[in-house]
């Protein structure tokens, strides 16, 4: 916009200036004499002005760029339909789960363990409220207070402070409320559940698959490799975090025919050498050079809670 109206001023400038000028009125007149020349010239501009009008006019097409928190809500509102198909937990009818707040839902297992934990014989719990807060209702308790606070305390314990609990009662129904209070989880955090989801699937260490996604795409959702190939792990196919589970299963089924983990990690590699053959990626230092960083950094995520899958 900004090149047209400046190439619109200089133009209007020059004529201006050129206007003035005897023997360039005399050369106008010379050329609009000529019938072929003053047409070619008048639809030169109309061209131009068409072309203009169409890129003012016609819309811009819209962004392609994931928006990655929503997908990240998408994926917790799925986890939590598993349990409950798993009868884990009941979902009330009334509870909106349009954005659960993944920071929740990721915690829900560690919940549902305390609440087994502190309670003989636990009712089944409802999920009644979950985007910013979470709202578990116990139900068929007359006498819950001791248990209530031991409850709280556990949860505290093991949730730490960027959690804030405490539990409400009213006759035998009692409603356990959290929120998270602290700063929002990065992409690397929230990629631990699904990462960890698709490795129990294809039999794989979560390490692995969450070091190879660390140094394809730094956890970019919009990552562009060479030629088609993009998203976390630079597929042709796949959107989001379809990638993760995409590659987990190409990643299981080399590992489970004997493949190493080298030579599997490197058909990952995302910048290949121009003409460079896949099976010859030991001679390229670049591409060694990668693979031993993925499988070195797998060592740090097994520090964090990434431990290996057990068959």
């Amino acid at each position: 916009m900004v090149f047209v109206i400046l190439w619109t001023i200089i133009f209007a400038f020059l004529a201006i200036y050129l206007g003035k000028s005897p023997r360039v009125r005399s050369w106008l007149k010379l050329i609009f004499k000529a019938p072929r020349v003053w047409r070619t010239i008048v639809g030169s501009v109309a061209l131009i002005a068409t072309i203009i009008i169409t890129y003012l006019i016609v819309p811009k097409s819209a962004a392609t760029n994931i928006d990655e928190r929503i997908l990240f809500e998408d994926y917790a509102a799925t986890a939590v339909m598993k349990l409950d198909s798993m009868q884990a937990l009941k979902v009330d009818i009334d509870c909106n789960m349009q954005h659960p707040e993944p920071e929740l839902v990721y915690v829900l297992p560690l919940i549902l363990g305390a609440y087994n934990e502190i309670v003989d014989k636990p009712t089944m719990p409802i999920v009644m409220r979950l985007d910013d807060t979470l709202h578990l209702a116990m139900n068929g308790y007359k006498q819950f207070k001791n248990r209530g606070i031991r409850l709280n305390k556990l949860l505290q314990k093991k949730l730490g402070k960027r959690y804030k609990t405490k539990i409400t009662s009213e006759g035998s129904s009692h409603t356990l409320i959290i929120t998270y209070v602290g700063e929002p989880w990065d992409t690397e955090q929230l990629m631990a559940l699904p990462v960890m989801e698709a490795a129990q699937i294809h039999h794989l260490d979560p390490a692995l698959l969450m070091s190879l996604i660390l140094h394809v795409s730094n956890f970019n959702f919009n990552f562009r490799g060479q030629k088609d190939s993009k998203g976390l792990l630079a597929l042709k196919e796949g959107e989001g975090l379809e990638q993760i589970f995409i590659g987990a299963e190409r990643l299981g089924k080399m590992l489970q025919v004997g493949v190493s983990h080298e030579n599997a990690v490197a058909t990952f590699y995302p910048d290949p050498e121009i003409n460079s053959k896949p099976e010859n990626w030991s001679k390229s230092p670049l591409t060694k050079s990668w693979v031993d960083q993925v499988l070195s950094d797998m060592e740090f995520y097994h520090s964090n809670g990434l431990s290996h899958f057990v068959r």
